[in-house]
C-alpha cells in the first residue's frame, strides 16, 4: 500500500518557472474579475461488472475517485490514478474509468466559470491536474455537504452550496500547499491542538477528533496526557474559555452571542462552564474589568489554571516551527494525516488559488451579532445564579438548577417522562437497544452509552445529571462528571423503591407535586386492577420469566416485574420464586431446569428476548409439568415491552397487559 501511495502523485505539469508565472499572471486576470457557477454535483456508483463509457466534461470539473481508478491522457501517456484522488478537469477533457473489486465510485462537481464587467474568461486546456490527498476523509466530508446542500429543493441550500464549493476548493488548497512545504508531519498531540485551535466553536468530540487523526479515542487521550496532562477535552474547554475571556474584554457582545461563538448554544451551560472554570460569571468577570482592584484574570479552583496550562504554553512546548500569534490564523490548516507525501500539481494549485481570490472578493461578510438587550443578560445571570442545594445520596452538597433544562438520567428516563421532563440523551446498551416501551415519548431523543462515557456526556451539554446508583461514580468518576454539571445520586436504597426514588428525582428536578400526582394515579390504576383480579380470577400465583437463548431468569418477588404482580395486583408467589427472593440481590434470577420444573404458577407472563415463539419455548419437556402450561395461561411479551424495567409508565403498562390477557 506504501509503495502504491508513493506511484500516485499529483501529475507533472512540466512547466518551467517562467511558464508558471506567465499562468499565475493570466489566471489572475480572469479569475479576479469572475464568479463560479454549480452546474451539476453527482454522486456515481457502478457494480464492478457494469460498463462506464467514456465520458467528455462539458464543463470544468472536480473529480473525487471513492473506488476505483481514473485513466487521462498526461504528456501522451496514459496516466492511471487510484481511489482516494482528487482531479481537476477543464472543458472538453475525457474521463476513462476502471472498477475497482468493489465498483466504481466518484463524486463529480462541474462548475463554470462566467465573466463579470466584461472581462474574458481564461479558457483552460482541456488537460487535467490532480493529487493524492494528505487527508482525503475531510475532503469526502465537505463534498458530501456539498451534495446534500445542492440536491435539496430550498432555494437557499443552492446558496449554502456555493459556500460548501468555496469550502471544498479551499481545503484542497491547503493540503496541496502543505505537501508542497514539505513540512514535517506534526506528533497527533499537536495536530489535535491546532485542529481545535480553529475549529473551537464547532461541536467538537474526542471520537471526532480521533476520527480525524485516524486512532482510537484512548490512545489519543493517553498521548495527549503525557504531553500536557490535561485530557483533548479539558484542553478544548480552557481554550473556548479564554476566547470567551477575550470576548468579553473586547466586546460589548450579550452573553448569548459569545456563547455561542465559542461553541455554547446553551448561554446557561456556558454560563456555569465560564464559573466552574474561572471562578466567576461571565457577568462579574465583565463587570470587575472596570474595577481598580481587578488586575489579572480569576484563576480561583481552576483546574486548568492558564498559569499551569496555557495555551499559549502548551502549543510553545510541542512547537514544530509553527508561528503563534493571538488570532491562531496561521493554524487553520487542519489535521494532517501521518507519514504520508504526495507531490503537488502546480497548475492545480494556481487553479484553486483564483478559485479562492474570487471567493473573497464576491463572498459577504458574516452577519453582525444580534444586539442583546441588558434585560436579556440580566436575566440570563439572574437565572445562573438561581439554584438549589441538595444533598445526594453520597453526602455530597448538590447545587441543582432550580430549573433545569438539559438533563442525563440515564436508566431513570421512566420518572423524567413521567414528571414531564425529556432528557438530552437517552440509556442503551450494546447496538443502541434503549428502553423500548417509551420510544413514543423518547423517540427523538438520542442515544448515550449506558456507562455514560466522559466526552460523550460533555458533547451533550447538560446542566443536570443524575445517577441512579453509586456504581456508577466509583473511583474518581464523581469528580469528572461534576465538572461537567451538577452531579446528583440517587443511591442504591433508592433504586429498591422506585416510589421513593421517583419522588427524590421529582425533588432534584423541583418538580415534587408532579412526582406526587404520579404516584397518585399510579396507586389508583393499581387498586383497581386489584380489585377487578380477584373478582375474575381470584386468588392465584404467577410468575415473570425472562427467557433468552441461553438462560430463564426469574424476577425478585420484590423488584420490577414482581412488585407489580405480589403488591400491587394481588398475585401469590410461587414456593420456587419465595426462595429464590430470600437471597437474590438483583430484579431477576437465573432459574435452573430443575427449579423451572418445580414451578407452581398459574400464570406466566414471559419476557420473552429469544426470538423464538412462545410455543417453541414452552414445548421442551420440562415446562410440561407447570400449571400454567397446561392450562394455556402462558403469555410472553417483546423486548419493547415494559417488564424489564420499574416506574410509573413500565408498571403502568404491565398493568395493562396483566388486565388484557388474564381478565379476557
Amino acid at each position: 500500500m506504501k509503495q502504491e501511495r508513493k506511484k500516485r502523485t499529483g501529475s507533472q505539469t512540466g512547466m518551467g518557472k517562467k511558464h508558471e508565472a506567465d499562468e499565475l499572471n493570466k489566471l489572475l486576470s480572469a479569475w479576479l474579475h469572475s464568479s463560479i457557477r454549480i452546474m451539476d454535483v453527482r454522486h456515481i456508483r457502478l457494480e464492478r461488472e457494469e460498463r462506464l463509457q467514456p465520458y467528455r466534461l462539458p464543463a470544468q470539473a472536480f473529480v473525487f475517485v471513492l473506488q476505483g481508478s481514473v485513466r487521462l491522457p498526461t504528456d501522451d501517456q496514459d496516466d492511471t490514478r487510484h481511489s482516494w484522488y482528487v482531479l481537476h478537469g477543464s472543458k472538453g477533457l475525457e474521463l476513462n474509468m476502471t472498477p475497482s473489486e468493489r465498483g466504481i465510485e466518484y463524486i463529480l462537481v462541474l462548475y463554470k466559470v462566467a465573466s463579470l464587467s466584461g472581462h474574458a474568461v481564461y479558457n483552460l486546456p482541456p488537460v487535467a491536474h490532480g493529487f493524492v490527498p494528505t487527508y482525503p476523509v475531510m475532503l469526502y466530508q465537505k463534498l458530501q455537504l456539498l451534495e446534500q446542500a445542492w440536491h435539496d429543493k430550498d432555494t437557499l441550500s443552492k446558496v449554502q452550496a456555493q459556500g460548501r464549493f468555496y469550502d471544498f476548493a479551499y481545503e484542497c488548497m491547503r493540503q496541496l500547499q502543505e505537501q508542497k512545504t514539505r513540512t514535517p508531519a506534526r506528533d497527533m498531540v499537536t495536530q489535535a491542538i491546532r485542529f481545535m485551535q480553529v475549529h473551537y466553536a464547532e461541536s467538537i468530540t474526542l471520537e471526532r477528533l480521533a476520527g480525524l487523526l485516524e486512532c482510537s479515542p484512548r490512545h489519543l487521550t493517553r498521548l495527549f496526557k503525557k504531553q500536557t496532562d490535561c485530557s483533548p477535552i479539558m484542553y478544548l474547554i480552557q481554550l473556548r474559555m479564554d476566547k470567551a475571556k477575550e470576548l468579553l474584554r473586547k466586546t460589548d457582545a450579550n452573553l448569548q452571542d459569545i456563547a455561542a461563538s465559542v461553541g455554547y448554544p446553551d448561554v446557561y451551560f456556558f454560563s456555569r462552564a465560564f464559573k466552574k472554570y474561572t471562578g466567576v460569571s461571565p457577568v462579574h468577570y465583565r463587570d470587575s474589568l472596570y474595577s481598580s482592584a481587578f488586575v489579572r484574570d480569576i484563576r480561583l479552583d481552576n483546574p486548568l489554571s492558564l498559569s499551569e496550562y496555557s495555551i499559549d504554553s502548551i502549543s510553545s512546548a510541542l512547537h514544530t516551527g509553527i508561528e503563534d500569534n493571538n488570532h491562531y490564523q496561521n493554524y487553520d490548516e487542519g489535521i494532517l494525516r501521518m507519514n504520508r507525501n504526495a507531490r503537488h500539481s502546480m497548475a492545480f494549485i494556481l487553479l484553486l488559488s483564483f478559485t479562492l481570490l474570487l471567493s473573497a472578493c464576491s463572498g459577504t461578510s458574516s452577519p453582525a451579532a444580534t444586539e442583546g438587550t441588558s434585560q436579556g443578560t440580566n436575566n440570563t445571570a439572574e437565572q445562573a445564579s438561581q439554584e438549589r442545594v441538595l444533598k445526594d445520596a453520597l453526602g455530597h452538597e448538590v447545587k441543582v438548577p432550580a430549573q433545569p433544562q438539559r438533563v442525563i438520567a440515564s436508566y431513570l428516563e421512566d420518572h423524567l417522562v413521567a414528571l414531564g421532563v425529556k432528557p438530552v440523551a437517552q440509556w442503551s446498551v450494546g447496538k443502541n437497544s434503549v428502553q423500548g416501551y417509551l420510544q413514543k415519548e423518547l423517540k427523538d431523543v438520542p442515544t448515550i452509552a449506558s456507562d455514560l462515557p466522559f466526552e460523550a456526556v460533555l458533547n451533550f451539554k447538560p446542566d443536570l445529571i443524575i445517577m441512579d446508583s453509586a456504581s456508577m461514580v466509583e473511583g474518581d468518576k464523581y469528580n469528572q462528571y461534576s465538572k461537567i454539571a451538577p452531579t446528583y445520586v440517587v443511591g442504591s436504597n433508592m433504586n429498591n423503591d422506585w416510589r421513593q426514588e421517583l419522588l427524590t428525582v421529582g425533588e432534584v428536578l423541583n418538580k415534587s407535586s408532579e412526582a406526587k400526582q404520579a404516584l397518585s394515579n399510579y396507586d389508583k390504576k393499581a387498586v383497581e386492577a386489584k380489585a377487578r383480579l380477584s373478582q375474575t380470577v381470584g386468588q392465584k400465583t404467577a410468575v415473570a420469566l425472562w427467557v433468552t437463548d441461553k438462560n430463564v431468569y426469574v424476577v425478585n418477588q420484590n423488584l420490577s416485574s414482581g412488585d407489580v404482580l405480589y403488591k400491587d395486583l394481588g398475585f401469590k408467589v410461587p414456593q420456587v420464586v419465595q426462595e429464590i427472593s430470600k437471597t437474590a440481590k438483583a430484579n431477576w434470577s437465573n432459574l435452573s431446569l430443575e427449579k423451572l420444573a418445580e414451578l407452581d404458577a398459574d400464570y406466566i407472563f414471559i419476557v420473552n428476548s429469544k426470538n423464538v415463539s412462545k410455543e417453541e419455548i414452552i414445548k421442551d419437556p420440562v415446562w410440561a409439568g407447570i400449571p400454567a402450561v397446561k392450562a394455556g395461561h402462558v403469555y410472553d411479551f417483546g423486548k419493547d415491552s415494559s417488564w424489564l424495567y420499574t416506574g410509573t409508565i413500565a408498571n403502568g403498562q404491565m398493568i395493562d397487559d396483566v388486565l388484557k390477557n388474564v381478565t379476557q
